[in-house]
């Protein structure tokens, strides 16, 4: 219900993003740093943040290794419009069941089947463009990812006014994150680890030999659906938290800034998740105690992971004691 949450406040007060009660004083530390606030209050949201930055970490090394990131980005924004149909669709249950103003229980269920339901024509019309001769992955993506982006702002306009903010569908509240929020990122993560755990190795074969996977009889098929819809799942449950347009950077930093070390695709898929929980982690603690978007600093400090790997890459590469080790 992160998005969901903002709901009330932005009904309300042209200037209000966050629902009264708990959502609105776990909302306060940007107005007061870390130390206003009750460490109460945090305790759902960091937990949202270390789930979710284990899944996205996972989707990313997964997105890697089966070079789909640029696939992933694309699919980010598709959420977008999805989201503003299921804001839409809440509204008009709630007031064809005479409720008027939609819960936000409702509210975050129809906006996560939304987002979900658009990423699937938005997928189709990726795969679509990847096969059309000279056109390659980076613009298919960019393609997908404008017109995703553009139709969200349409119909944000269309359906004027939502009972939300449209800078909630964006960037997400970490800080008004619900039950539900960390129910679904917590089910999604489980059943991510638990189709890693069983069938790891098969993905991996398919990433790296596609042929040698068919020719050992493997379901190629399957291993492309398993990929796509844990991508697709993670993208639609880290929305209420991070938005629509920062999830790619806590899926594809970490996963990014461990390859190039990692010694093997197990060594991936362990150490991109526990990065991404990190990161997650001290954005949170870093956006609230400096009073600024947490959801930006998540992907700042995701971003800053990556680059701080790169250099560190590029340091050891030209130490005098790296190239006396080389024949």
């Amino acid at each position: 219900m992160g998005v969901a949450a903002g709901a009330a406040g932005a009904g309300a007060a042209p200037g209000a993003g966050a629902a009264p009660g708990a959502g609105a004083t776990a909302s306060t530390p940007g107005a007061g740093g870390l130390t206003d606030v009750s460490l109460g209050l945090l305790a759902l949201p960091a937990v949202e943040a270390v789930l979710m930055g284990l899944l996205a970490g996972l989707a990313g090394a997964l997105a890697l290794l089966s070079r789909r990131v640029f696939f992933t980005e694309s699919l980010t924004h598709a959420t977008f419009p999805g989201a503003i149909l299921g804001v839409v669709a809440a509204t008009w249950i709630a007031g064809a069941l005479g409720h008027g103003r939609p819960g936000f229980e409702l509210l975050s269920a129809t906006l996560l089947v939304g987002a979900a339901l658009m990423c699937l024509p938005m997928a189709a019309l990726m795969r679509a463009l990847t096969r059309v001769e000279g056109l390659g992955p980076q613009a298919a993506a960019g393609i997908v990812l404008t017109i995703g982006f553009a139709l969200g702002y349409f119909l944000a306009s269309w359906f004027k006014p939502l009972p939300l903010k449209i800078d909630s569908f964006l960037t997400g509240s970490v800080l008004n994150v619900g039950l539900v929020d960390v129910a679904a990122t917590g089910a999604v993560l489980a059943v991510a680890a638990a189709v890693v755990a069983l069938t790891g190795r098969a993905l991996v074969f398919h990433a790296f030999d596609p042929v040698g996977h068919r020719a050992a009889g493997l379901s190629a098929g399957w291993a492309d659906g398993a990929v796509l819809v844990l991508i697709t799942a993670t993208i639609v449950v880290l929305v209420p938290a991070v938005g629509t347009i920062l999830p790619i950077a806590l899926i594809a930093a970490p996963a990014a800034a461990l390859a190039p070390s990692a010694r093997s695709a197990r060594g991936l898929l362990i150490g991109a998740p526990l990065l991404g929980a990190a990161c997650a982690l001290a954005g949170l603690v870093l956006g609230v105690a400096l009073r600024l978007s947490v959801g930006g600093m998540i992907a700042a400090v995701a971003a800053s992971a990556y680059l701080a790997a790169a250099c560190w890459r590029g340091i050891r590469r030209r130490s005098p004691a790296r190239r006396a080790d080389r024949p």
